[in-house]
């Protein structure tokens, strides 16, 4: 068989998968159990609903991680730029003000 494409056998949620896998077998591994934790939630909170229900809820709950992570992504990167904006117009301000501006560093009590 080829290294590239190794069968793993995952257990989630009592069933046991068996996945061609050509990726990292721990990181494979780690998601499985991601599933399975998740599947196992849902469960504990809706313990009377059916196998495929508990698997959807879980999916949807997964993705929903997701979408809230690209979101914080997306506005962590939005303010970066803002920053750096901000940052370059004060760096500007201050170079051709330099001669108006004085600190003074003592420290009045």
């Amino acid at each position: 068989m080829n290294d590239e494409n190794k069968i793993l056998k995952v257990k989630i949620f009592g069933t046991e998968y068996p996945l061609k896998v050509n990726a990292d077998v721990e990181y494979v591994k780690r998601v499985a159990r991601y599933v399975d934790t998740k599947m196992a939630e849902v469960q504990e909170a809706k313990p009377s609903r059916p196998l495929h229900q508990i698997a959807i809820l879980a999916a949807l709950n997964i993705c929903d991680e997701l979408f809230q992570n690209e979101q914080s992504a997306d506005f962590e990167e939005r303010l970066k730029k803002l920053s750096d904006k901000l940052e370059l117009g004060i760096n500007k301000s201050m170079e051709s003000d330099s001669d108006k501006i004085e600190f003074d560093d003592t420290i009045e009590e």
